[in-house]
């Protein structure tokens, strides 16, 4: 059975239901308080699950110092296609109300710690983190949430707001080309369905 693509969670209300869902576990247990964090910078900052789960405690309080995420992504860092000198981290804004929750989180932390542990050691995973955002996706009856959503999520939002300004889009996420892009938006998908749908007219 063919895997099927993440989906970005289009709607605000839909981004805000969940986030209200993680912070209400985040009440009651260290790990909700640690979904909920991972998700706010997930959606706010457009890294991979699999680049945050890596992050250690020291690397939040320099995020929060620089008002910036520095992180070298595995994907670009290990792919054969991408020369050297284009091997540069990412550096991704971090907002000052995600900063804020943040700072909270880390207080009692030792620098050394894993930033997102998991509950049997060392970090977790990022197959737990699709588990955890499918569950929360679920009870709003949203479908195709997997922890990759975060990122899509991010980059549609700035798509969007934009003005669908691929090429901004293309520099945020660190894409080598307008063609990743558009194939990662989906953008060719859509605009073929349009005309598609116009065949419609052919029909009584």
């Amino acid at each position: 059975m063919r895997k099927q693509p993440s989906k970005p969670i289009k709607r605000t209300q839909d981004v805000l239901d969940i986030q209200d869902y993680l912070k209400a576990a985040s009440n009651r247990t260290v790990e909700g308080r640690r979904n909920y964090i991972l998700f706010l910078i997930g959606i706010t900052t457009g890294y991979r699950a699999g680049d945050l789960v890596g992050l250690k405690v020291r690397d939040a309080r320099e995020a929060i110092r620089h008002g910036y995420f520095l992180i070298q992504e595995g994907k670009k860092y290990n792919s054969k296609n991408i020369r050297q000198k284009n091997r540069k981290p990412r550096q991704a804004e971090i907002i000052p109300k995600v900063a804020r929750e943040l700072k909270l989180y880390i207080k009692d932390k030792r620098d050394y710690e894993f930033l997102f542990p998991s509950r049997k050691g060392g970090a977790i995973g990022v197959q737990a983190i699709s588990n955890i955002l499918k569950d929360a996706a679920a009870y709003f009856d949203i479908k195709g949430i997997t922890a990759h959503s975060m990122r899509k999520t991010y980059a549609y939002k700035i798509y969007m707001d934009s003005g669908k300004d691929v090429v901004a889009v293309k520099e945020l996420l660190g894409h080598s080309s307008i063609e990743e892009t558009k194939l990662y938006l989906g953008l060719d998908r859509e605009r073929y369905h349009e005309y598609t749908k116009a065949l419609n007219d052919f029909v009584r």
